[in-house]
């Protein structure tokens, strides 16, 4: 069986096309769905009432409004079947095989988890996303893995998904990617990820510090492999010296430098040591991200002197 787990808060005006998709799915007869309410104004009585005859359904609710992490993670504590699949209450799988080309590979190869395509809908265009190892989008995890390895979502309210997701990179699972698209994220403005002009995307970088760290440190304190400790605290504090040449002339950019400095305590402690694997990390991030920094080739400082201005914030 499959846990399908909705994080919900106030979502009535977009979760019937989601529970639609899920009905559709053509091994639905496998599914319990969890509609995990965080404290919405009104529950979902409705939306259970109109599926609980064709699907395995019920609702959870949250007694606070905790964030989708949290709501996430109560649908785990609250299921037991032997895969899990999350998707958001404004999303829909991308045809009536999704789930089960995730669940055929999963099975079929005894893996940890599975990652396929999506495709990003945005206010204008349309972006597919593969080989991603951020997002739950997307994905299938074998519960097993999971509980072996104490992975949880943490309480923070953006990024949540990143830390988790790292979490699992981090103690080596057996897994693949496959090409297939097998959901779709719908563009919703007043998304987490969308609302106030995309705020978020700066926001949200406080979440992605907080998150990778937390990963990282319960990595360390698991004895995790030190190239993978080594390699994603490298990634991830070079991502946030881009972020913050990106950011440099915002008001509150030194929350930036405040929120890196456990990072830039693991990148100094676990250098990658493989000069070839390095360049390579570097050469990655530099790609990724000279779409999107505008003075990237010329920064106001040096990736060593945003370390020493880490080095030196107070906290």
């Amino acid at each position: 069986m499959i846990d399908i787990i909705i994080p919900a808060y106030n979502s009535h005006d977009t979760i019937m096309r989601t529970l639609f998709s899920i009905y559709y799915q053509d091994i639905s007869d496998k599914f319990n769905v969890y509609i995990c309410n965080d404290a919405s104004d009104i529950n979902y009585a409705k939306e259970i009432d109109m599926f609980k005859d064709i699907l395995n359904i019920k609702e959870i609710t949250l007694s606070t409004n905790s964030g989708p992490g949290v709501a996430r993670q109560v649908g785990i504590d609250n299921s037991n079947s032997e895969y899990i699949v999350f998707i958001d209450s404004d999303d829909t799988f991308y045809s009536p095989y999704s789930v089960n080309m995730l669940y055929t590979t999963i099975t079929s190869n005894n893996l940890d988890i599975v990652c396929g395509s999506f495709i990003e809908e945005k206010e204008d265009e349309r972006v597919i996303i593969a080989q991603d190892n951020i997002w739950l989008h997307g994905k299938i995890y074998r519960r097993k893995f999971l509980e072996e390895h104490n992975i949880k979502f943490n309480d923070s309210y953006c990024n949540e998904d990143n830390g988790f997701n790292q979490s699992i990179m981090l103690r080596d699972p057996n897994m693949v990617y496959i090409d297939n698209i097998v959901y779709c994220w719908m563009f919703n403005s007043n998304s987490i990820t969308r609302k106030n002009n995309y705020l978020y995307r700066y926001t949200g970088l406080i979440g992605y510090a907080y998150n990778i760290t937390w990963a990282l440190k319960s990595a360390i304190e698991d004895n995790c492999k030190y190239d993978l400790i080594s390699q994603l605290s490298l990634a991830s504090i070079t991502s946030m010296y881009y972020y913050y040449i990106e950011y440099i002339n915002e008001e509150d950019s030194i929350l930036l430098l405040k929120n890196s400095k456990e990072l830039k305590d693991i990148y100094i402690k676990y250098p990658v040591k493989d000069n070839d694997i390095k360049k390579e990390i570097l050469d990655s991030e530099y790609k990724f991200f000279s779409n999107e920094v505008i003075n990237i080739d010329n920064p106001p400082i040096t990736f060593d002197e945003f370390i020493k201005l880490v080095s030196e914030v107070e906290v």
